[in-house]
């Protein structure tokens, strides 16, 4: 395999173009990604097709956040090529919503201030930003609860207000980064059914990055696992659990422990770069 050389600057981030993206597909070709001279991402090669749910787990390090920045149009690609919906990315796409970790509300506003923000921001109506905020509550359990600020939510709560914030801007694609990893066990089984039954409504595209494996086998249609130092795929995890699924019913199919035991083995390494 060639050399990659780093190159002496990074791409440039763009303003989101007028064209939103209308199909779901994500593509990485030959992504390479730098940290002043250190390599963190080297050749990475994912695809995901529209309407599928790819979880990607790896190691403290591997890049897996680095990675979902990326395709969110959050950080500049040094080398190669990531499309979302055939579209190019050099910055933030229209249609392409981010989960984050720490719910990312403003305390000083309300919950549906929080939820109506980037509808707002896009030009949406006010009433269909109202219709679109009431509808994304419920879905998520929260109807009711629209005039209370972040400091009187619970965890599970803050991150359902994230959930339907997401939900009402009616994206075509969603990344999440590790987004029940700040709650407490029970809550996140709770979420991740929730995650599950949303999904079965609306079939976006989800890239999903955690590090936790029996919450990539829940909700995944595959795995991506990674390795690190730098960032590689070391391979690709098909789970063919039915849907619709639930915590409990995965734990109990049969395909569940070999599984595990499988992505374990994949995540222990040695890490050696997939044949070309």
């Amino acid at each position: 395999m060639s050399t990659i050389e780093r190159p002496g600057e990074r791409t440039a981030l763009t303003e989101v173009g007028p064209t939103a993206v209308t199909r779901g597909e994500i593509r990485c070709t030959n992504v390479h990604k730098w940290f002043g001279t250190a390599l963190v991402l080297k050749n990475i090669n994912i695809a995901v097709k529209e309407h599928e749910f790819v979880c990607v787990v790896g190691p403290s390090g591997c890049g897996k956040t680095t990675l979902l920045r990326m395709l969110a149009g959050l950080a500049g690609i040094d080398h190669g090529e990531i499309t979302i919906g055939g579209q190019i990315v050099s910055g933030p796409l229209a249609n392409v919503a981010v989960v984050f970790q720490h719910f990312g509300l403003f305390p000083w506003k309300t919950v549906y201030k929080n939820v109506a923000l980037p509808l707002r921001a896009s030009g949406v109506p006010k009433d269909e930003i109202s219709q679109r905020v009431e509808e994304a509550l419920s879905m998520v359990g929260l109807h009711g609860v629209d005039g209370r600020y972040p400091a009187e939510l619970s965890g599970g709560m803050k991150q359902r207000v994230g959930l339907a914030r997401t939900l009402a801007m009616q994206p075509e694609v969603i990344l999440l980064d590790e987004p029940f990893a700040a709650v407490d066990a029970q809550t996140r089984e709770i979420l991740q059914e929730e995650l599950l039954r949303l999904w079965s409504l609306h079939h976006q595209t989800a890239f999903f990055v955690t590090h936790s494996i029996d919450e990539a086998i829940t909700l995944a249609d595959r795995v991506v696992v990674m390795g690190s130092k730098p960032g590689t795929i070391v391979d690709n995890i098909e789970i063919p659990m039915p849907r619709p699924r639930t915590v409990s019913s995965v734990r109990r199919d049969q395909s569940y422990a070999p599984l595990r035991e499988l992505i374990w083995d994949r995540l222990r390494g040695p890490y050696h770069e997939p044949a070309e």
